[in-house]
């Protein structure tokens, strides 16, 4: 049994689950205890106008407004092996109505339990979501810095996150991608730092593609997390894979509201 993951944030591992096949690289965001630490985004040069730039998106795909597009989506579940195979996928397509078809709200207990949290089955990871992002609480906890696109991502600027030095509870790092002459966000990378030893595993993280409607205002486009799944055999470490995630197939044309 799982519980519904949103891109930001939750999968509950419980057993075999399914994943995805292609092999994410998050960038490494690490913090030295000598290294300055700008904390809030908009209070040094080097970060503000990235900060500008990447907040009209992540306010754009939380944003509630009275002519949602209409989007035809798909979401899948994947189960991968320990060396990244593809064991089995669920598919499902659906119809929806809304501004922000993945997201769901992250809970207020982050600080003081960590994004890796175990119930009583699993753990539960959290990652940093549009409305997380957005919160001040987010913004105080975690150092931003200017991060230089290379490979994949040349031609690109990033907003880097981390948590402020001496962290010990299982938390977030990642970096915000940014287009600088469009000056659009084009995609989130996060991984989990600090994980429990159970919990520990090459490869994981999340990532979402924004994309800006030609009618206006943003959506995900795509996103996925990726989470070790336990081993079958107790004390030995992971077994493989959990990969959810979802995907904007189509976008329909906004519905208006009824007139009374």
């Amino acid at each position: 049994m799982t519980r519904r993951c949103a891109w930001f944030c939750l999968a509950l591992i419980l057993g075999p689950v399914p994943l995805l096949g292609a092999q994410i690289r998050l960038p490494e965001v690490r913090a030295g205890g000598r290294t300055p630490c700008q904390v809030h985004p908009e209070a040094g040069a080097a970060t503000a106008d990235l900060w500008l730039d990447a907040r009209s998106a992540l306010e754009g795909t939380s944003a509630t407004d009275s002519a949602p597009p209409t989007l035809l989506i798909q979401s899948w579940r994947r189960n991968l092996s320990s060396n990244l195979r593809l064991r089995w996928e669920r598919r499902d397509t659906s119809q929806v109505t809304t501004r922000s078809p993945f997201s769901e709200k992250t809970p207020g207990n982050l600080e003081r339990s960590g994004y890796i949290q175990w119930r009583w089955n699993g753990f539960i990871y959290y990652g940093p979501g549009a409305d997380l992002l957005l919160s001040e609480r987010f913004l105080k906890t975690h150092c931003f810095r200017r991060e230089e696109g290379r490979g994949g991502t040349a031609g690109l600027v990033g907003l880097a996150f981390e948590p402020l030095p001496g962290q010990d509870l299982p938390d977030v790092a990642g970096i915000l991608w940014i287009d600088p002459t469009e000056r659009q966000l084009r995609h989130l990378e996060y991984t989990w730092i600090n994980p429990p030893l159970e919990a520990r595993a090459p490869a994981l993280g999340g990532r979402a593609d924004f994309i800006r409607l030609a009618g206006g205002g943003w959506i995900i486009q795509r996103w996925n997390i990726r989470m070790p799944r336990p081993s079958d055999a107790p004390g030995t470490g992971y077994g493989g894979y959990t990969d959810q995630g979802g995907e904007v197939l189509a976008v329909g044309a906004p519905r208006r509201p009824r007139r009374p």
